[in-house]
């Protein structure tokens, strides 16, 4: 199965990045191919990979760019697609567990479990909130090229949920009929910033923390000073 990792960036620093490019070429899962789609602010460092797209600034949380890399990875015939924000990584094993779940249990759509790691770079703990069910997240998907016409959602809606689209993604997932397996280890490795996080497990929220707040019908990013 050839499996394709589509990263949108932005603004990361150098060294996350490399930690996201760094765990996707170390896969045991031989044919895996990294799309990284630079969002109005390409790196040089990475204009020389194959699978590399400078795209104009668009400016909503990784959306449209991962959604172009999705069409961009169909075309050039991969089997299943894996997304990746920048400041995520895998395990070493993290597309062949997936794989394997999805060839024994012949599933259109594989999930997984999340770790959650603070903003200060230690370690949280597995997440409850991305669980497979009432949610998951964007990074622990594994979709199958029957399920591709639903990565469309990534890109083709008002810019204004864009804040919430992982959510209008999963909810769009859930409701395609298509087979969901779950894979049982977490394998995913995620920096939140999340408020809610640190909320949850009765710790001080961290200067620079975000949650999300709906004002008049709208969503909109509070950064904690």
């Amino acid at each position: 199965m050839k499996v394709a990792v589509v990263t949108p960036y932005y603004k990361e620093d150098l060294d996350t990045l490399i930690r996201c490019r760094t765990s996707v070429v170390r896969q045991t899962h031989s044919d895996t191919v990294h799309f990284m789609l630079a969002d109005g602010f390409p790196r040089k460092e990475f204009k020389k990979l194959k699978f590399h797209v400078e795209l104009p600034a668009c400016a909503d949380y990784g959306d449209t760019p991962r959604m172009i890399g999705c069409a961009l990875a169909s075309a050039h015939g991969v089997d299943a697609i894996c997304m990746l924000d920048a400041d995520c990584w895998f395990d070493i094993d993290h597309v062949e567990r997936l794989v394997k779940v999805m060839e024994k249990e012949d599933a259109s759509i594989v999930t997984c479990p999340r770790r959650l790691w603070r903003m200060d770079e230690s370690y949280m703990g597995v997440d409850t909130e991305s669980e497979g069910d009432f949610f998951n997240d964007t990074n622990c998907y594994l979709i199958r090229r029957d399920a591709f016409h639903l990565l469309r959602v990534w890109g083709l809606k008002d810019k204004s949920i864009s804040i919430i689209n992982d959510r209008m993604v999963w909810g769009a997932i859930k409701d395609s009929g298509l087979k969901i397996a779950r894979a049982s280890k977490a394998t995913l490795n995620y920096t939140t910033s999340f408020a809610v996080h640190y909320a949850w497990r009765n710790e001080e929220i961290p200067k620079g923390a975000k949650g999300i707040h709906e004002v008049d019908g709208k969503f909109e990013m509070v950064v904690y000073e």
